[in-house]
């Protein structure tokens, strides 16, 4: 994250759910979440309006899709799609900064 430490506003750790959250100078609130069962979550909230996020997780396998469990729910969606992530931070943080920076959600 150090690519985008000047766009950051405020950061907080909270290390009891273990949850990263990162609040951008844009308005874009980023949500890291790992936990001790190998489940991760990415999400990049826009604004308070319902779904109005991005998110990566692997938090449920109930989507037919060749990623599975890895997920993808794109802005504005329910369902879960096609993920590029893989639930390792070294190789998905890259990708979702990416993202975050081309603004293709």
């Amino acid at each position: 994250m150090k690519e985008c430490a000047s766009e950051i506003k405020d950061i907080h750790l909270d290390d009891d759910r273990p949850l990263l959250t990162l609040a951008f100078l844009n308005g874009l609130t980023v949500y890291i979440r790992f936990n001790d069962y190998q489940e991760y979550s990415y999400q990049v909230v826009f604004s308070l309006k319902p779904n109005d996020r991005i998110r990566f997780d692997n938090f449920d396998a109930r989507w037919s899709i060749d990623s599975q469990p890895h997920h993808f729910h794109p802005r504005c969606k329910e369902n879960g799609i096609q993920s590029p992530m893989k639930g390792d931070p070294n190789y998905d943080i890259p990708i979702l900064i990416k993202i975050i920076r081309q603004g293709k959600y």
